[in-house]
């Protein structure tokens, strides 16, 4: 199950930004793993709901995830 939801976590944070915009995925991944879990863990595996909770609770994340998340359009998250 640790896998799975590293996993399921990896690919939210892929989805964070767009594909023209993205320097580095990898970053970006690892800038918002740590809030992800501890914020918004309770909605793992589901990365759409893991991105809603990121968005809606900015002010409490890593000025790295917010960075990461002004690249975040969760009209979109859904759709990946």
């Amino acid at each position: 199950m640790k896998i799975r939801t590293t996993l399921a976590l990896a690919m939210f944070c892929l989805a964070l930004a767009p594909a023209a915009v993205r320097a580095d995925p990898q970053q970006d991944q690892q800038a918002c793993m740590n809030d992800a879990m501890t914020i918004c863990g309770q909605f793992i595996p589901n990365r759409e709901r893991v991105g809603m909770c990121l968005y809606s609770n900015r002010s409490k994340i890593s000025p790295a995830c917010r960075q990461a998340m002004r690249r975040f359009n969760p009209r979109t998250a859904s759709a990946r």
